[in-house]
């Protein structure tokens, strides 16, 4: 189980596709759960901070679902909440959190869906990072995606805890 985890805009799902493409071509067991593609089929529009960290608990139940089935699963969500991560670290046993950092001018200035520029003249409420408080996680990786070159040497970090982490649960 790998749970990416970041603020919007912050790279996390391109860094996960990536990562899906990769495990995809070594495994046939993998799949990835976008954050905001489960919202729609979950039906879970409340976007508080009781309802992300709601939506975030069933996005891990699911990923729990098919990573018991011997499924790589990769999330990437903002879910950043020490409940979440809590949570995650209680019910999976072979559980990698990556937190995908980037600064937060850059954040605004990458800003596609327009959230973070709604949000700042009142016009978007619920947004994490600028009217709701998020938890920098202590991720097992943190990936700093403040600049978006290099996604290939970023997805290899993450391969090489996935494996190192793999390889010590595997010999305790």
């Amino acid at each position: 189980m790998v749970w990416l985890t970041g603020l919007a805009g912050s790279g996390k799902s391109t860094l996960a596709k990536e990562l899906y493409i990769k495990l995809q071509s070594q495994a046939l067991n993998v799949v990835y759960l976008d954050g905001d593609e489960l919202r729609d089929v979950l039906g879970a529009y409340s976007y508080d901070k009781q309802g992300r960290i709601s939506v975030a608990k069933k996005r891990a139940d699911l990923a729990r679902l098919l990573s018991r089935q011997g499924i790589i699963t990769i999330v990437s969500t903002i879910s950043m909440f020490d409940e979440i991560y809590a949570y995650n670290r209680e019910h999976f046993p072979n559980y990698l959190e990556v937190y995908v950092s980037c600064d937060y001018d850059e954040l605004i200035r990458r800003d596609q869906k327009q959230i973070y520029s709604k949000a700042l003249k009142g016009e978007l409420p619920n947004v994490v990072g600028v009217d709701i408080d998020y938890d920098e996680p202590k991720a097992h990786l943190r990936i700093d995606n403040t600049t978006l070159g290099g996604i290939d040497e970023k997805v290899k970090q993450i391969l090489e805890k996935i494996q190192s982490t793999f390889q010590s649960t595997q010999g305790a």
